[in-house]
């Protein structure tokens, strides 16, 4: 049987990671009990991983870098209707493929998040990636469409990370018309806009 190459024994370690964080919290694992669920000494898991903090952000680093990818996409599109149901899709639809991730966000607690991230390339200041994304569900002038979109952003995640037991195809059409009338955004032609 031919050994773990380095990336999967620190996906091995990351899933663990996040397992843990999920149902115990970020504050309630100790890095000593993901060592122990991977089979690693603590010493050998901080070789990897130096801190837990940056186990945190080694959970969060592929759903944030695909949320990275899928704002520059919105960005490319002109503002105005259809990039809102675009970026609506799309959120939607990532927010449901990385719900555990979501769970453990919400769980862990947000106070963590900035100081976890720090330095984690790509991953830049949180407040720009709550700008540029609120950006693509409202226009840059419009107050309330930002307070809207804000607080459907936050209500979206929200129900994603608390609504484990749905499955994704029950979900998302009902979340999807949630998300939209909240953010304001007219539901016309919805088979265009995924």
């Amino acid at each position: 049987m031919p050994r773990p190459t380095r990336a999967e024994l620190d996906e091995e370690i990351v899933e663990a990671a996040a397992e843990l964080f999920t149902t115990r919290g970020y504050r309630g694992t100790s890095v000593q009990e993901i060592a122990d669920r991977v089979g690693y000494s603590k010493t050998g898991l901080l070789h990897r991983f130096p801190s837990k903090e940056r186990l945190l952000a080694a959970t969060l680093t592929g759903p944030l870098t695909e949320f990275a990818a899928l704002r520059a996409t919105w960005d490319a599109l002109p503002e105005g209707p259809e990039r809102h149901r675009r970026a609506s899709a799309d959120l939607v639809d990532l927010a449901l493929r990385h719900r555990s991730r979501l769970a453990l966000l919400f769980n862990s607690g947000l106070p963590v998040l900035p100081g976890a991230l720090a330095g984690v390339e790509g991953m830049g200041d949180l407040g720009d990636h709550r700008t540029e994304t609120l950006a693509a569900f409202a226009d840059a002038d419009d107050l309330a469409g930002t307070i809207r979109a804000q607080l459907a952003v936050t209500g979206l995640l929200s129900t994603v990370a608390a609504r484990q037991d749905v499955p994704d195809e029950l979900l998302r059409a009902p979340l999807l018309e949630a998300f939209r009338a909240a953010c304001g955004i007219r539901a016309q032609h919805e088979g265009a806009a995924r």
